[in-house]
This record gives C-alpha cells, sequence and structure tokens, in this order.
C-alpha cells in the first residue's frame, strides 16, 4: 500500500470514528429529548436516524472499499469515499440541526 494510501485511508477511518462517536453522543441526547415529544417528532427522528444510518453504512463499505482497492483503482475509490464523506457529514449536520431548531 503506497504511503499516500495508507495517510488517506487512516484519515477517513479517523474521521468516520470521530463522527461515529459525535452522532452516538448527540443521539442519546436527542433520544431522551425525544421520549417527551409528540408521536410526529419521535416519527421524524426516526426517518432521519435511519437516513442516517445508510450513510454511515455507505461510508463504511467505501472505507472497505479503499482498504482493498488495487494502486491502479484508488484514486476512483477515493473520489467515491470523499463524495461518501460528504454525504454523510451533511446528513449528520442535517439530522442534528433538525431536532434542535424543533427544540427537541
Amino acid at each position: 500500500m503506497s504511503a499516500k494510501k495508507e495517510v488517506f485511508l487512516e484519515q477517513m477511518k479517523k474521521k468516520f470514528d470521530d463522527l461515529n462517536h459525535r452522532w452516538n453522543i448527540e443521539r442519546n441526547k436527542l433520544e431522551a429529548k425525544a421520549q417527551h415529544e409528540s408521536t410526529d417528532v419521535m416519527k421524524k427522528f426516526e426517518e432521519k436516524r435511519e437516513a442516517l444510518q445508510q450513510f454511515r453504512t455507505a461510508m463504511k463499505q467505501k472505507i472497505a472499499d479503499l482498504d482493498v482497492a488495487s494502486e491502479n483503482a484508488w484514486d476512483d475509490v477515493k473520489d467515491g469515499a470523499e463524495d461518501a464523506w460528504k454525504a454523510l457529514t451533511k446528513a449528520f449536520e442535517k439530522a442534528t440541526s433538525h431536532f434542535k431548531k424543533d427544540g427537541t
């Protein structure tokens, strides 16, 4: 594995782990608040949580793809991982800000 690939892969793993840690903290806070909210708010929370989980799963797969990508395919896989990361962080911010605005 080239040094460039290894560094990028480690950075992506660290960012993914950090985001998962942040999500676990935020999710616990939001779940505690949502317990006292209406069914509609709970439904929205579940929808956002499921959507975020799909992005997290996609990002996890991209990291796995990066790990096994050949040197020739690495640049293409890297671009896909960067796109997946952008989508995941956007979904995370959208999910957490949505409920903070609603007061939950």
